[in-house]
């Protein structure tokens, strides 16, 4: 079993672990830690990059209680010995502002229409949001827009915690019940959206820095969205002006 870090903290960079298994993954290195801090690839959110000893983590994979990182080369540590892991943190930030400004704009799709999120895919370049809704007008877009960004910029605190059993779910409010049961992760942002989720965050939405929906198209009864948070928003708008 590993212990996951990222859900204690989405903000630590470096970490010692100890060396629990080293395996191989369709002909790939690998090695499971008894505790790390590099997400594995879940919840439409892709896995961290970073090293381990110096070593290349090119992939994080679960399976299981396990997390399994993915190496460039041969490991030279034994079973048991400690390691250190560092995240590139760099690529995990922007995976926050991401996730976060999904679970914004979501929220905000929520209680302006009453619309579902069916499905979120944080890409290389974009992400996309697949809803429950089968027009989207170019109005509509920038209302959902100019909430989300508004909830950004008011620098609202994002906690991360745990529920456990139907009556705290049920309690708790939140904007789409999980099919899982048993101990649920919550994202709460301030007067404003309760999720179940286990990615990784920021802890304020100012951190987010802004959100741009810059596509949506229908497909099938659902409308997919694609948009963009943070660096990748003040990119888009640097190289468009």
């Amino acid at each position: 079993m590993t212990k996951r870090l990222y859900y204690e903290d989405s903000y630590l960079k470096e970490f010692r672990a100890k060396v629990l298994k080293k395996i191989k993954i369709d002909n790939r290195l690998a090695v499971v830690l008894d505790e790390t801090a590099f997400y594995p690839t879940s919840g439409g959110q892709p896995y961290d990059k970073g090293v381990i000893q110096d070593v290349p983590v090119v992939e994080v994979v679960e399976e299981g209680d396990e997390i399994i990182h993915i190496l460039k080369e041969e490991l030279k540590e034994k079973i048991n010995s400690e390691v250190v892991g560092k995240i590139d943190w760099k690529r995990r930030f922007d995976h926050m502002q991401q996730h976060l400004g999904q679970h914004i704009l979501s929220g905000a799709l929520m209680k302006l229409w009453g619309v579902e999120t069916v499905s979120f895919h944080l890409g290389e370049e974009v992400c996309t949001l697949d809803i429950a809704k089968e027009k989207l007008t170019e109005e509509e877009a920038k209302k959902a827009e100019e909430c989300t960004n508004e909830i950004i910029f008011d620098n609202r605190p994002v906690k991360c915690y745990f529920v456990e059993g139907e009556e705290e779910l049920e309690r708790s409010n939140l904007r789409k019940v999980p099919e899982k049961t048993g101990k649920i992760r919550i994202i709460e942002v301030e007067d404003f959206d309760l999720s179940a989720c286990g990615g990784t965050h920021c802890q304020a939405t100012g951190e987010v820095g802004m959100i741009k929906i810059t596509k949506w198209e229908k497909r099938g009864e659902k409308i997919r969205l694609e948009f963009i948070c943070g660096r990748r928003a003040w990119k888009d708008y640097f190289w468009k002006n």
